[in-house]
């Protein structure tokens, strides 16, 4: 299955430091059912973020489970994350393949740092479910189970 075009146009968006999306946030209660979803994935807890400004709920992986290789994080056990609620969008480590093919379909833009993506704030249920399928790329990516071929 492959990931569907994103319709309309890309939000406004900084990908330098601090990554974040200017345009266009996602709805909170729509972010907040993703960040349920992952809290609910085997070892993984939400907490500050390593790399990020004040209120982005980071998404941290157990040690014990984190068998993915250096790429697969931005910084120490956090594998991606939600911006604050005035923006909403994802901060996440994908596969190159994946990175690409999320780039291509609309859904984000590589962010710094390298091998990073800042993929959109999702809008409405049909993006949260786009959305939370990458986000759960990368966590399988994060704990060294992933699917290296682009969706």
């Amino acid at each position: 299955m492959s990931l569907p075009p994103r319709r309309g146009p890309a939000p406004l968006v900084v990908t330098g430091d601090p990554v974040e999306q200017l345009t266009d946030p996602a709805p909170a209660g729509l972010t907040q059912r993703l960040v349920d979803a992952v809290t609910a994935f085997d070892g993984v807890r939400t907490g500050p973020s390593y790399v990020c400004v004040r209120g982005t709920r980071a998404f941290h992986l157990a040690p014990v489970l984190a068998h993915g290789p250096a790429e697969a994080f931005l910084a120490g056990s956090e594998f991606g994350h939600v911006h604050p609620p005035y923006d909403g969008s994802l901060h996440l480590m994908l596969p190159a393949p994946w990175g690409k093919a999320v780039v291509a379909a609309g859904w984000g833009t590589a962010a710094a740092p390298c091998g990073s993506l800042l993929v959109y704030g999702p809008r409405d249920e049909t993006e949260t479910a786009v959305v939370a399928r990458l986000v759960t790329r990368a966590y399988l990516y994060a704990r060294g189970t992933w699917t290296p071929a682009p969706p």
